[in-house]
């Protein structure tokens, strides 16, 4: 039996939409200097500042590379690491569970986005991709 769906555009449709996600996140922490403010509150949490910036590079021009197709194996293994971390962090210091409590957030949203770029790592770049286009991934 065939699949009923091209896998190249389920990727095609998952990396585009995670990443007009992801850089809708990353653009006010560019516009707010890379990272200062996520730096000031990651550090409340004993995680350097410096991975708020790290975070920050990788969700506006991660973001981009999803979205055009370039590099998206790599790009979505970092999403994958980076979402898997945000989760370990929440869980260990805010024990605010799954969907959160007590005005604490929860994890759920991080665990959503780390399924999806899972799901992008696992599919490859898709259809109309840069990566098919230049015969890389």
């Amino acid at each position: 039996m065939s699949a009923l769906i091209n896998p190249g555009y389920v990727s095609l449709l998952l990396r585009v939409t995670v990443g007009a996600a992801l850089i809708a996140h990353g653009v006010p922490k560019v516009k707010g200097g890379w990272g200062k403010q996520s730096g000031a509150w990651v550090a409340t949490m004993g995680v350097p500042a410096a991975a708020a910036r790290l975070v920050t590079l990788l969700e506006f021009f991660g973001g981009i590379l999803l979205v055009v197709g370039l590099l998206v194996p790599l790009v979505a293994a970092f999403f994958v690491i980076q979402f898997a971390a945000i989760i370990v962090m929440k869980t260990s210091k805010m024990k605010a569970g799954f969907m959160g409590a007590g005005g604490k957030p929860g994890y759920e949203i991080d665990f959503v986005y780390l399924l999806l770029s899972l799901g992008i790592l696992l599919l490859g770049s898709g259809a109309l991709s840069l990566d098919a286009l230049l015969g890389i991934f």
